[in-house]
C-alpha cells in the first residue's frame, strides 16, 4: 500500500475514533479527548471540525489584524482548571510587546500572544449553526486562547480570510501530526 492510501486510512481512523468516542462522552472537552486517545488537542479538534487550517505563527500579526476588523468577537481563554469568555468588540484590541489586551469598563484582558506557537482556524456545525474560531496553540501544542465570531458579516470574513490559506483537511487528521 502507497504512503498516500495509508495516510487517508489513518485519517479515517483517527476521525472514527474521536467521533465514537464523542458519542460515547459527548461533554468531552478536545483535551479529554486527546488524552484518552492519544493524539494532540490539534488533532481532536481537528477531526471534530467540518474544516480546519493550519496557520504559522509567523503569520500572527496578519490574523491579530484580521480580528480587529471584526464587530463582536468572543475571546475563550482557559487552562486545564478553569476558563474565561468574553465578549469584546475587534477594534478595542491592542498589542503592547508580547500581549493582546483589551481594557473595557467590564474587562481587562491580556493574553500572551508570544506563546504561540501554531495557529488552527476552525469551522465547526453546532446546535445553533456553524461556529468560526482562531484558536492559538502554546509549546506543548494545546489551545490557550479562541476567537469566535459573532456576526454573520465577521463569519464571512473569517472565510474569506482562511480561504487564502490551503486547507489542512476536512474534517479528517493528517498522520504526520
Amino acid at each position: 500500500m502507497n504512503g498516500m492510501q495509508s495516510q487517508q486510512i489513518e485519517e479515517t481512523n483517527w476521525r472514527d475514533a474521536v467521533q465514537t468516542f464523542i458519542s460515547q462522552n459527548p461533554r468531552a472537552r478536545a483535551i479529554d479527548i486527546a488524552n484518552a486517545l492519544g493524539c494532540t488537542e490539534v488533532q481532536a479538534l481537528s477531526a471534530l471540525s467540518d474544516v480546519a487550517w493550519e496557520i504559522s505563527a509567523e503569520d500572527l500579526p496578519r490574523v491579530l489584524t484580521e480580528i480587529s476588523t471584526w464587530e463582536r468577537i468572543m475571546v475563550l481563554v482557559r487552562n486545564q482548571d478553569a476558563v474565561a469568555e468574553v465578549e469584546v468588540s475587534g477594534e478595542c484590541g491592542y498589542v503592547n510587546g508580547d500581549w493582546l489586551n483589551w481594557i473595557g469598563e467590564n474587562h481587562n484582558l491580556h493574553i500572551r500572544i508570544e506563546a504561540t506557537r501554531q495557529i488552527l482556524a476552525l469551522v465547526r456545525s453546532g446546535k445553533r449553526g456553524p461556529t468560526y474560531s482562531f484558536n492559538l496553540i502554546n509549546q506543548e501544542g494545546l489551545v490557550f486562547c479562541r476567537f469566535y465570531t459573532r456576526t454573520q458579516v465577521d463569519s464571512e470574513r473569517f472565510l474569506a480570510f482562511c480561504e487564502t490559506y490551503e486547507h489542512r483537511r476536512s474534517g479528517g487528521l493528517n498522520s504526520d501530526d
